[in-house]
Protein backbone atom coordinates (compact mmCIF):
# COMPACT_ATOMS: atom_id res chain seq x y z
CA UNK A 1 0.00 0.00 0.00
CA UNK A 2 1.29 3.35 -1.03
CA UNK A 3 0.68 6.55 0.86
CA UNK A 4 0.67 9.77 -1.01
CA UNK A 5 1.41 13.04 0.59
CA UNK A 6 -0.81 15.84 -0.53
CA UNK A 7 0.11 19.37 0.38
CA UNK A 8 -2.96 21.22 1.60
CA UNK A 9 -2.90 24.93 1.89
CA UNK A 10 -5.07 26.41 4.61
CA UNK A 11 -7.62 28.94 3.49
CA UNK A 12 -7.62 32.05 5.60
CA UNK A 13 -10.35 34.63 5.06
CA UNK A 14 -9.12 38.08 4.30
CA UNK A 15 -9.68 40.70 7.00
CA UNK A 16 -12.26 43.39 6.26
CA UNK A 17 -10.86 46.64 4.95
CA UNK A 18 -9.97 49.11 7.65
CA UNK A 19 -11.46 52.57 7.68
CA UNK A 20 -9.75 55.70 8.75
CA UNK A 21 -10.99 57.56 11.85
CA UNK A 22 -13.71 60.14 11.40
CA UNK A 23 -12.56 63.44 10.00
CA UNK A 24 -11.34 65.81 12.64
CA UNK A 25 -10.54 62.96 15.02
CA UNK A 26 -6.96 62.82 16.21
CA UNK A 27 -7.19 59.40 17.86
CA UNK A 28 -7.47 56.02 16.17
CA UNK A 29 -9.78 54.85 18.97
CA UNK A 30 -13.49 55.63 19.20
CA UNK A 31 -14.99 57.17 22.31
CA UNK A 32 -16.88 54.74 24.55
CA UNK A 33 -20.47 54.40 23.39
CA UNK A 34 -19.84 55.73 19.89
CA UNK A 35 -19.30 53.63 16.78
CA UNK A 36 -15.79 53.23 15.41
CA UNK A 37 -16.75 54.48 11.96
CA UNK A 38 -17.99 57.80 13.30
CA UNK A 39 -21.54 57.38 12.02
CA UNK A 40 -24.49 56.93 14.36
CA UNK A 41 -25.62 53.32 14.24
CA UNK A 42 -28.21 53.08 17.02
CA UNK A 43 -31.56 54.82 17.35
CA UNK A 44 -32.07 57.65 19.84
CA UNK A 45 -32.96 56.56 23.39
CA UNK A 46 -36.63 55.72 23.87
CA UNK A 47 -38.88 57.62 26.23
CA UNK A 48 -40.26 55.66 29.19
CA UNK A 49 -43.72 54.19 28.71
CA UNK A 50 -46.53 56.13 30.36
CA UNK A 51 -48.07 53.23 32.28
CA UNK A 52 -50.03 55.18 34.84
CA UNK A 53 -50.41 58.48 36.61
CA UNK A 54 -47.23 60.42 37.19
CA UNK A 55 -46.39 61.73 40.69
CA UNK A 56 -47.44 65.24 39.68
CA UNK A 57 -50.90 63.95 38.73
CA UNK A 58 -51.68 62.68 42.24
CA UNK A 59 -53.26 64.65 45.05
CA UNK A 60 -53.86 63.68 48.68
CA UNK A 61 -57.31 64.66 49.94
CA UNK A 62 -58.11 64.42 53.66
CA UNK A 63 -61.79 64.61 54.59
CA UNK A 64 -63.71 64.01 57.78
CA UNK A 65 -66.61 61.57 57.43
CA UNK A 66 -69.68 63.49 58.69
CA UNK A 67 -71.48 60.48 60.16
CA UNK A 68 -68.66 58.68 61.95
CA UNK A 69 -66.27 61.59 62.47
CA UNK A 70 -63.26 59.58 61.24
CA UNK A 71 -60.77 61.05 58.81
CA UNK A 72 -60.70 59.62 55.30
CA UNK A 73 -57.48 59.79 53.26
CA UNK A 74 -57.90 59.65 49.49
CA UNK A 75 -55.36 59.57 46.67
CA UNK A 76 -57.01 61.32 43.72
CA UNK A 77 -55.86 61.58 40.10
CA UNK A 78 -55.87 65.32 39.28
CA UNK A 79 -56.53 64.80 35.58
CA UNK A 80 -59.46 62.39 35.80
CA UNK A 81 -60.76 62.97 39.33
CA UNK A 82 -60.74 59.22 40.02
CA UNK A 83 -60.12 58.04 43.58
CA UNK A 84 -57.17 55.63 43.33
CA UNK A 85 -56.92 54.69 47.03
CA UNK A 86 -58.91 55.43 50.14
CA UNK A 87 -58.13 54.71 53.80
CA UNK A 88 -60.15 53.54 55.63
CA UNK A 89 -61.93 51.79 52.80
CA UNK A 90 -65.58 52.46 52.02
CA UNK A 91 -66.70 49.02 53.21
CA UNK A 92 -65.03 49.59 56.60
CA UNK A 93 -66.86 52.91 56.94
CA UNK A 94 -70.15 51.18 56.09
CA UNK A 95 -69.49 48.51 58.73
CA UNK A 96 -68.87 51.19 61.34
CA UNK A 97 -72.20 52.82 60.52
CA UNK A 98 -74.17 49.54 60.73
CA UNK A 99 -76.33 48.97 63.80
CA UNK A 100 -74.94 45.52 64.54
CA UNK A 101 -71.30 46.61 64.42
CA UNK A 102 -69.26 46.13 67.57
CA UNK A 103 -65.56 46.96 67.76
CA UNK A 104 -63.50 43.83 67.18
CA UNK A 105 -65.92 42.16 64.77
CA UNK A 106 -64.00 43.23 61.68
CA UNK A 107 -60.71 41.81 62.97
CA UNK A 108 -60.41 39.48 65.90
CA UNK A 109 -56.79 39.08 66.88
CA UNK A 110 -57.47 35.83 68.77
CA UNK A 111 -58.73 33.75 65.84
Amino acid sequence: METKKIALQPTVPEPPPTTSPASGSTSAFAAPGSPAGGAVVSAPPERPVDSGPQPGDLRLVIEQDPTSGTYVYKTVNRRTGDVLQQFPREDVLRLKQAEHYDPGEVFDGLT
